[in-house]
């Protein structure tokens, strides 16, 4: 029973992280040649980054600050995602996907962290 929920607990995880943000992707028929490898490997990603240059009139030093912010927000949910993962299966070594896919919320919010500045072949806004 108990493994059955967390099967169930990751697979929404990983439909909400990554699913979910890459069929948004592929529907807005949009490649990003600043991100692409990145925009398929961490879409949420993707989505807070083009988020944040829209809140901020594409101000580089403003939007590190928020996605350092993200980072944090990141590894807060992140331990409640943790949490309530062993709160069904007390023995956490038993389950190390999870972990796994805690360490893949943290690199897709670094990941971020590192553009290329504008020019004649990047376009950031």
């Amino acid at each position: 029973m108990e493994n059955t929920i967390n099967e169930i607990f990751l697979v929404a995880c990983i439909t909400i992280f990554w699913l979910f943000p890459v069929i948004g992707v592929w529907k807005r028929h949009k490649i990003d040649d600043r991100f692409f490898f990145r925009q398929w490997l961490f879409p949420l990603q993707y989505w807070l980054q083009v988020l944040f240059e829209k809140w901020t009139g594409n101000r580089r030093s403003v939007i590190r600050i928020l996605q350092m912010i993200s980072l944090f927000i990141t590894y807060l949910c992140g331990l409640i995602m943790l949490l309530i993962f062993s709160a069904f299966n007390g023995y956490f070594l038993k389950h190390p996907e999870a972990f796994m896919l805690f360490e893949y919320l943290l690199v897709s919010s670094v990941a971020y962290w590192f553009q290329p500045k504008a020019g004649k072949v990047y376009k950031t806004k």
